[in-house]
C-alpha cells in the first residue's frame, strides 16, 4: 500500500498536474482512505460543507431543501416551542437513521438538520446505492436506499400510508417521486471527478414544489353540473387522488394544509371572487390514494365573469409559505 501525508496531498496536487490525475487512481487502486474523518461522529462529526467539497452538486440542492432546514425553519422552532419537545429532535437533527426504534439526535452540528451522514453514515462506512470506489469509508450499491422503507426511519406515517396502499400498478417509492433520477457524475471536484463516469443518480431536493415532471394525473380535477343564470353560476368541483400512494396533505406532525382555492376569474384573469375549503390530516379531511372528493360551490355572477380556476395550494400557518401543487381553469 502507498502511504501518503494527507497533509501535503494538497501541495503536490498543485505542483504536479500529472500526478494530481494520477494520485486518486493510486488511491482507489490500493484501497487507500484519504478521508477518514468524514465518517466520525460526536465532536469530531464533519460540516456537510466537507461533503460538498466533491459532491458539489447534491451539496447545493441539498442546501436548499426542506432536509437543510428542519431543525432552523421557522415553523419547527415554533411548533416543538423551542425545541422543548426532545423527542423530535432525533429526526430533524439525527447522528444516523441507522439506530434501533429511537434515533438520537446530534450534539453538533445540529443547525444542519438531516445532513448527509444523517442518512449516509451505517457502521462507521457511508453508505449509498451507486457502484463507485471512494477515498473514504464506503459501503456501496447499498440498495435499501431505493426502498421507502429509509424514508420511513423518520416519516413514519406517511410510510405507513404508503404501506396501505398495496400493490397498487406502477407503486412509487419516496425516491420515485422526491428525489428525481438524473444522469451525471457523482463527484464533481479536481481531480477525483476525472475517474468517474456518468451515471444514473438521484437529486437531492426533496421537496414537491421542485418536482414538476412528476405532477401530470396523480390528482385530477375535473368541473361538473356547470350551471349559469343571469344571476349565478354554480357546479361542483371533483378532485381525485388518482397517483399519490399516501394522503393529501401527508405527515406526523406539525401545521399540515392543503388549501383548495376556487376563484372566479374575469376576463383579464384576475380574480373576482373565491371560495375556499382546507384539507388537514389532523381533522380527516385528508384525501387519501384512490379517494374522490366532491366540493360544490356557487357565485354571484358579474357580467365580466370569464372562466373559473381551481388551485390546490400546500400552505404553512401563517400562510407565509405555500406553493401550487396542481392547478385547472374552466372557461365558459
Amino acid at each position: 500500500m502507498i502511504r501518503i501525508n494527507p497533509e501535503n496531498t494538497a501541495m503536490k496536487i498543485c505542483r504536479f498536474p500529472f500526478f494530481a490525475f494520477f494520485l486518486p487512481m493510486v488511491f482507489l487502486v490500493n484501497g487507500c482512505i484519504v478521508y477518514p474523518d468524514l465518517v466520525e461522529t460526536g465532536m469530531k462529526s464533519p460540516k456537510t460543507e466537507k461533503c460538498g467539497d466533491c459532491h458539489i452538486d447534491i451539496y447545493n440542492e441539498w442546501k436548499e431543501s426542506p432536509h437543510a432546514s428542519s431543525y432552523t425553519s421557522n415553523a419547527f422552532k415554533e411548533e416543538t416551542f423551542d425545541y422543548s419537545f426532545t423527542f423530535c429532535l432525533g429526526c430533524h437533527a439525527p447522528e444516523t437513521i441507522f439506530t434501533g426504534a429511537k434515533i438520537e439526535p446530534r450534539s453538533v452540528h445540529v443547525e444542519e438538520g438531516v445532513n448527509c451522514n444523517g442518512c449516509h453514515l451505517n457502521d462507521c462506512t457511508l453508505s449509498g446505492p451507486t457502484p463507485a470506489r471512494a477515498p473514504h469509508p464506503i459501503t456501496e450499491k447499498d440498495m435499501y436506499y431505493k426502498t421507502s422503507e429509509l424514508c420511513g426511519k423518520c416519516h413514519v406515517g406517511t410510510y405507513n400510508a404508503w404501506q396501505k396502499t398495496g400493490n397498487m400498478e406502477d407503486k412509487k417509492t419516496c425516491q420515485d417521486c422526491h428525489m428525481p433520477k438524473i444522469v451525471r457524475k457523482l463527484i464533481q471536484d479536481e481531480p477525483w471527478q476525472k475517474i468517474y463516469p456518468k451515471r444514473e443518480g438521484k437529486q437531492h431536493f426533496f421537496s414537491y414544489q421542485e418536482l414538476i415532471p412528476v405532477r401530470e394525473n396523480i390528482l385530477l380535477l375535473s368541473f361538473t353540473n356547470i350551471v349559469q343564470s343571469e344571476d349565478t353560476i354554480e357546479g361542483t368541483l371533483e378532485i381525485t387522488n388518482t397517483g399519490i400512494p399516501h394522503s393529501v396533505p401527508t405527515g406526523d406532525y406539525g401545521y399540515r394544509e392543503v388549501l383548495i382555492k376556487i376563484e372566479l376569474l374575469n376576463k383579464t384573469g384576475h380574480v373576482i371572487d373565491t371560495r375556499e375549503t382546507s384539507l388537514f390530516t389532523e381533522m380527516k379531511t385528508a384525501l387519501n390514494y384512490g379517494e374522490k372528493r366532491i366540493i360544490p360551490f356557487d357565485f354571484t355572477q358579474k357580467n365580466t365573469a370569464s372562466g373559473i380556476r381551481v388551485r390546490m395550494i400546500r400552505t404553512s400557518l401563517n400562510r407565509d409559505t405555500s406553493f401550487i401543487l396542481v392547478e385547472k381553469i374552466y372557461s365558459h
